[in-house]
C-alpha cells in the first residue's frame, strides 16, 4: 500500500498565542505563520499553537514519574553533531533548557535534551550518533538553487507557481530563500547573473509533484514557462518539463500508484 500520510503537525493550547509565536520563531528558529510553527518543513518539527480560551486550557504533559523527563513534543535529529549545533544555538538565544544533554548507552547510544517553552512544554530533541565513518557530509539535499536575473520577476514567478508567500525576512541581498513543505529550501540567486547568456539547453534540476497534471500544466503556461516536454503519461505515473526565462528546467509530476 502507497504510503497515506505524509505530514503531521502536534496542536498545543498556548495562554499568549503572540508570546508564543515570537518565542518560537526568534529563539528557536521556527518558521511560524498563521497557520504553523515549523522548523525544516512540515516534515520537520511541526506545530499548530493555539490560543486557549482559559489558562486552566494550558495543560503540559507531567512527568511519567519522579525518575523520568516530561515530553510533550519530540523532535528527532540526524546525529549527534546536528543535535548539539542545535542545543548551542537555543542556549545562545536565551532558551530555557529544562533538561540537559544526556547520553543513554542502552539506545544506539541516545543523547537527547529538553527545551521549555514559556507556558511550560517541553520539547525534546534526541538522535543516535549518525555520522558515517568515511563521510562528514550528511545525506540529505538541503536547498536547490537556481539562477536568476530579474530576481524580484522570478521570486514573483516562484511564489505564483507553488503557492507560497513572499516574505521580506527571506531576502538577503541578492537571493531569495523559499521554506518548502518537506524541508529544503529553494534558493533564487541573481548575483552576478545579468550579463550571463541565458543556455540553450540543460538537465532538470528538480522535481515537483501535482495531483491535477492537467491543472498544473495549464498553471504554468498562464504564468509564462516554456513547456518543453508536454505531459507523458504512464500507469504509474504522469510528468511534463517546463522552462523558466533563465533557462532553468523543472520536471513536475503527478504518481498515480
Amino acid at each position: 500500500m502507497p504510503r497515506q500520510i505524509s505530514s503531521s503537525l502536534t496542536a498545543i493550547m498556548v495562554s499568549d498565542l503572540e508570546r508564543s509565536k515570537q518565542f518560537y520563531r526568534d529563539v528557536l528558529g521556527f518558521d511560524v505563520t498563521d497557520w504553523w510553527a515549523v522548523r525544516d518543513g512540515l516534515q520537520g518539527i511541526a506545530l499548530k499553537l493555539l490560543q486557549a480560551p482559559t489558562p486552566q486550557d494550558v495543560k503540559p504533559n507531567p512527568a511519567e514519574n519522579e525518575w523520568s523527563r516530561a515530553f510533550d513534543v519530540y523532535a528527532y535529529t540526524d546525529d549527534w553533531a546536528s543535535l548539539d549545533s542545535l542545543y548551542e544555538e537555543f542556549r545562545s538565544k536565551g532558551a530555557i533548557i529544562s533538561g540537559e544533554p544526556v547520553i543513554s548507552p542502552d539506545f544506539g547510544p541516545w543523547k537527547e535534551f529538553i527545551v521549555q517553552d514559556p507556558d511550560g512544554y517541553h520539547i525534546a530533541f534526541g538522535g543516535v550518533d549518525g555520522r558515517k565513518a568515511n563521510s562528514y557530509v550528511q545525506d540529505h539535499v538541503d536547498s536547490v538553487f537556481l539562477w536568476v536575473r530579474n530576481l524580484d520577476k522570478s521570486v514573483k514567478l516562484y511564489a505564483a507557481l507553488l503557492g507560497l508567500e513572499i516574505r521580506e525576512q527571506d531576502r538577503n541581498d541578492h537571493l531569495h530563500l523559499f521554506k518548502l513543505s518537506n524541508g529544503t529550501s529553494l534558493i533564487l540567486d541573481s548575483n552576478g547573473m545579468s550579463e550571463i547568456p541565458v543556455p540553450e539547453v540543460g538537465p532538470v534540476l528538480f522535481k515537483l509533484n501535482t495531483v491535477d497534471i492537467e491543472g498544473a500544466h495549464r498553471h504554468a503556461e498562464e504564468l509564462g514557462f516554456q513547456v518543453v516536454y508536454g505531459i507523458a503519461r504512464y500507469p504509474q505515473v504522469s510528468f511534463f518539463n517546463i522552462r523558466d526565462e533563465d533557462g532553468n528546467i523543472i520536471t513536475i509530476s503527478q504518481n498515480h500508484a
